[in-house]
């Protein structure tokens, strides 16, 4: 059997960038939890003028908060398999 050192470089370097990739996109929704939460508050507490432990108790249930951690947990597990497919193919090169 050949072994294709290019080929081989190719597949770790793409599961590589997937990987990257996915941290970022993780790494960003992450960042804006807080402001997404934030906004949430500011436009409950004007629209139903209310105290700010009612606004964020009412933002923390609210269906875009909700929205946002789901996308926030889908964004982390495909990082997380990005990264077993990275550290797999890292794996696979070393055994060659």
């Amino acid at each position: 059997m050949t072994l294709d050192a290019d080929k081989i470089f190719e597949v770790v370097s793409q599961a590589g960038a997937d990987w990257a990739d996915k941290k970022a996109a993780y790494e960003l929704l992450s960042d804006l939890t807080k402001t997404v939460l934030a906004d949430q508050c500011t436009a409950i507490k004007i629209g139903h003028k209310c105290t700010q432990g009612e606004a964020e108790a009412r933002a923390l249930a609210s269906e875009v908060y909700k929205a946002h951690l789901t996308s926030l947990a889908i964004a982390r597990k495909a990082w997380l398999h990005a990264e077993v497919r990275y550290k797999s193919a890292q794996l696979l090169a070393e055994l060659r």
